[in-house]
């Protein structure tokens, strides 16, 4: 994305849909779209510098994954989401993720997976390191994803995907950001490596610190 004439643009490809998926995602992560307006194809094609077909594929995609929700003949409204409601979703995390990462301890991981979620790891680190708060969340969604989906459980794979991309609903305010996501890219490294060793007590010390230090950034800076 950059910015021309005032516009955000995106560049022209086979994929305009994904990269305005990616780009409005991202708006509603950093709270740049907020729940209580609504907002037209025409708009967001406008701002995005595209035409309104990629975008509105691109909405009902976010719609699907519950991010927005409809508005007949007028529009979208990104889905507002209560602390309570957060503090719920991580509840659920924890009782999903936490045992995961034990079950993965205790099976050992391939050298092949290994070396993939070093890499992913690696991704966040980057984002992290350059300060990018956007490309950080999508890279630590596939980090956690492809973490979990080492069980080959694909329903639970895509459970906690859904409820990781609900906590995002909450919007991204907290000044200590680039602390937050810079401490989360170190958090993936430590865990890699008791995974690494089949160490299960220090591997599920570490996520569980991991989620609660997510759910008390996310829910920073919010009303209730």
């Amino acid at each position: 994305m950059v910015r021309q004439g005032g516009a955000l643009s995106l560049m022209s490809g086979p994929s305009l849909r994904e990269q305005a998926r990616k780009v409005i995602r991202g708006l509603i992560i950093t709270g740049q779209m907020q729940a209580d307006q609504l907002y037209s194809v025409p708009r967001l094609a406008t701002e995005l510098g595209v035409s309104a077909t990629p975008v509105r594929e691109a909405l009902l995609d976010l719609a699907r994954e519950g991010l927005l929700e409809p508005v007949r003949n007028r529009g979208f409204r990104v889905v507002a989401l209560s602390s309570k409601e957060l503090n719920d979703i991580f509840a659920i995390r924890v009782l999903l993720e936490v045992p995961s990462v034990a079950d993965i301890a205790r099976a050992g991981l391939a050298p092949a997976q290994l070396a993939e979620l070093r890499e992913l790891a690696a991704a966040t680190k980057r984002a992290a390191d350059a300060g990018n708060l956007i490309e950080f969340l999508e890279t630590d969604r596939t980090f956690h994803v492809g973490l979990i989906g080492t069980l080959g459980n694909k329903p639970l794979t895509e459970l906690v995907e859904t409820l990781r991309d609900r906590v995002r609903l909450r919007g991204f305010k907290n000044a200590s950001g680039r602390e937050y996501i810079a401490q989360s890219a170190a958090q993936h490294f430590q865990l890699l490596d008791f995974l690494s060793k089949q160490d299960e007590a220090g591997a599920v010390a570490v996520m569980r610190r991991h989620l609660e230090r997510s759910q008390q950034v996310w829910d920073d800076g919010h009303d209730a």
